[in-house]
């Protein structure tokens, strides 16, 4: 190949990868968002969801099949080429019946994990302003350290305890930095953003407490709502028809085996509305405590404000440095990423004992 035609080849190539590169890379985008906002844009990307609308159509039609094919419905004991179609129909109408409760928990798993991401972002942006702030007052106090050392005021030792805190206050920061870029990503795939986008996130929970007037009616109501339960409570009415109707003249199983499995199957429900009622009892108490830390964080942040007012005053009319002012400032950031913390978690167990099953119970 001449040398003219290979550089015009390799200036074309240089251009497409360039173009391609150009073509790739994009600004990040900062759309602001509520938390109601931010769910509905996870619901229409959750593939989740459009997979759980395709499987009631699927079940329906499988249903409308089975219904079709069954002549009769048995009465008592029946030959197995009548009971057949029945307990075909039986479990195809209880698919579909399935299909359609288990979307309404896709969907409340989604609202769920998009709370637990926003408010993830929110917890990671004060963890970063706590850490930044460490990280100022650690250089300032190494600058008083360097100054003390070399007039003899601090030995060897305390200076080395200085840099060691300072390099430990830079390691937070960073680590800080990644989780909140971690924190954007989970966020962005949730709602269905670039992973290099940085929403801005307008809402900030604010604090109620959970109210409820009788706790063991309203655990008790929420295991009658949980789908999970209600399908195997159904399991259980199949398994008693298929006893009901049970043909003697059928070797394929012993009726003892079908009475077995009506005891499993009633002992399967019990088990699992006794683990689920347990489990929501639990998560009560956890918010109660979180609840009776709240006016104790509260009250955290107002002395460290104080604390702060005064060591600005006492800086003012020099009586404090202002190595003494950053301490305050750090203080009274922790004190305040507490709080918050504390308000993200109570939040997010809220919104999970009103809809146990997005929670896993």
């Amino acid at each position: 190949m001449p040398v003219k035609r290979f550089l015009i080849t390799i200036a074309i190539f240089s251009l497409f990868v360039f173009n391609t590169a150009a073509a790739w890379a994009k600004e990040p985008d900062t759309p602001e968002l509520t938390l109601k906002q931010a769910v509905e844009m996870a619901l229409k990307n959750s593939t989740t969801v459009k997979n759980g609308q395709y499987s009631i159509e699927q079940a329906y039609e499988t249903r409308k099949l089975s219904s079709q094919k069954l002549q009769s419905v048995p009465v008592g004991p029946s030959e197995s080429s009548v009971t057949r179609f029945f307990y075909s129909l039986q479990q195809a109408d209880l698919n579909w019946q399935v299909a359609r409760k288990s979307y309404t928990v896709l969907e409340d798993s989604v609202e769920y994990a998009t709370h637990q991401a926003y408010t993830g972002i929110l917890q990671a942006q004060e963890k970063v302003n706590t850490c930044e702030k460490a990280l100022r007052s650690s250089e300032r106090q190494r600058l008083v350290a360097v100054a003390s050392y070399k007039v003899g005021i601090i030995n060897q030792l305390s200076m080395e305890q200085t840099e060691a805190s300072l390099a430990s206050a830079k390691d937070s920061y960073e680590e800080a930095i990644k989780a909140l870029d971690d924190a954007y990503q989970k966020f962005n795939y949730v709602v269905g953003l670039w992973p290099e986008d940085r929403p801005k996130l307008t809402e900030v929970p604010s604090f109620e407490k959970l109210s409820v007037i009788d706790l063991n009616n309203y655990i008790e109501r929420k295991l009658e709502e949980n789908p999970s339960l209600w399908e195997k409570e159904k399991n259980v009415e199949i398994a008693k028809t298929a006893l009901d109707t049970f043909d003697p003249t059928d070797p394929s199983e012993p009726y003892k085996s079908k009475e077995i499995n009506v005891d499993k199957k009633i002992l399967e429900a019990a088990d699992a509305k006794e683990q689920a009622r347990k489990a929501l009892r639990t998560l009560y108490y956890t918010i109660g405590q979180l609840e009776e830390q709240y006016p104790v964080n509260v009250q955290n942040v107002k002395v460290a404000e104080e604390s702060l007012r005064i060591a600005k005053l006492k800086y003012e009319i020099g009586m404090a440095t202002s190595t003494d002012v950053a301490v305050e400032e750090t203080a009274l950031a922790k004190a305040k990423q507490q709080l918050l913390n504390m308000i993200c978690q109570h939040d997010v167990l809220k919104l999970a004992f009103s809809k146990p099953w997005a929670y896993g119970l």
